[in-house]
């Protein structure tokens, strides 16, 4: 795991270094990665002809942040995914070669039929979906994932600002809406993701800490509602009337419980971030 989070937060900081280098030319060396031909620049052409090139350099370079974005985006995703408490790489079992009745494949294999579309297929009917719904579901994965990414894609285009938070989640959230939380949950298990918030920390003087919530608690239901992730926490917090009590359903050691705080922030650290 060590060496994927390596190459994760490598990558990130090469998509970030490459942001700096487009983005940081002085003025006796142009940036390199423009691909803008500053002959379009010539003071000899029509002003309806300059105002064209100028045009295409201010889209050309607002493209190449985008791509950018894009993959800092995935990388920093990538990065909470192996932060998350009950995220675990899987272990390769010992096995005798001489036992092997086809070939071992190597770990970039495995990773690549893990992601491919055939393996999260698998893993969806391993879980108990049917083989049809797990391939409708593993093509609507991808059709939400490309409509994120166009949305992202428009709105940058046109110089619109962008709400990050919510088409990040799109997919997850509309995914939940269609399937319904008991099989999100199943969808979610059989992708090896977190399915409760769970508690790492409980900040002092906290409504948490008046609760008595605990390091290693789960929080499965705020007020009722269904929660998988601590973006579904912090949406739940801020419906209704600010203070009002709530009931907050957690599972500890096992057993189920329930304690009541006011609605706000709860005061958890969960993974690197806090509520």
């Amino acid at each position: 795991m060590k060496s994927i989070v390596a190459a994760i937060i490598l990558s990130a900081g090469a998509a970030f270094a490459a942001a700096g280098w487009y983005f940081s030319a002085d003025e006796n060396e142009p940036a390199a990665a423009s691909s803008v031909d500053t002959s379009a620049f010539d003071p000899s052409l029509p002003v309806e002809g300059r105002i064209a090139a100028l045009e295409k350099a201010v889209s050309d370079e607002r493209l190449a942040r985008q791509l950018l974005q894009e993959e800092v985006f995935y990388l920093t995703g990538e990065l909470e995914r192996f932060a998350e408490p009950g995220y675990s790489q899987p272990v390769e079992d010992s096995v005798d070669e001489s036992e092997q009745s086809e070939p071992r494949l190597s770990r970039s294999e495995e990773r690549r039929r893990h992601n491919s579309r055939e393996g999260r297929i698998e893993r969806l009917v391993a879980a108990g979906f049917l083989p049809s719904h797990a391939d409708w579901i593993t093509q609507r994965e991808q059709e939400l994932q490309m409509a994120a990414l166009q949305e992202r894609f428009d709105a940058e285009r046109s110089g619109e600002d962008v709400d990050w938070i919510a088409n990040r989640t799109m997919t997850s959230d509309t995914l939940r809406a269609e399937l319904g939380d008991a099989d999100y949950e199943r969808y979610l298990e059989a992708n090896d993701r977190s399915t409760n918030v769970s508690v790492s920390s409980v900040i002092d003087s906290s409504p948490a800490q008046t609760a008595g919530l605990m390091p290693g608690d789960e929080i499965v239901r705020y007020d009722g509602e269904r929660v998988f992730s601590m973006t579904d926490l912090t949406r739940q917090t801020m419906v209704g009337e600010a203070g009002q009590t709530v009931v907050v359903d957690i599972m500890r050691n096992g057993n189920l419980m329930q304690v009541v705080m006011p609605r706000g922030p709860v005061g958890i650290t969960g993974g690197r971030r806090r509520f």
